[in-house]
C-alpha cells in the first residue's frame, strides 16, 4: 500500500500513486500561477501612473 502525502489516500501500487499526485501537482502549480497573477495585478494598481510631457 502506497500513501498521498497530500491527501493521504491510498493506493495499491506506486503507479497508481504517481498518476494520483501529478492531480496535486497541477493544482498546486496553478495556485502558484494565479497568486503570481494577483501580485502582479496589485503592483500595476499601487504604482502611480505618470504622463510623459512633451
Amino acid at each position: 500500500m502506497h500513501q498521498c502525502y497530500y491527501c493521504e489516500q491510498l493506493f495499491e501500487s506506486k503507479e497508481q500513486l504517481y498518476e494520483h499526485v501529478e492531480v496535486h501537482s497541477d493544482i498546486e502549480r496553478n495556485k502558484e500561477i494565479m497568486n503570481r497573477k494577483k501580485k502582479a495585478n496589485q503592483n500595476e494598481s499601487v504604482k502611480p501612473k505618470v504622463k510623459k510631457v512633451e
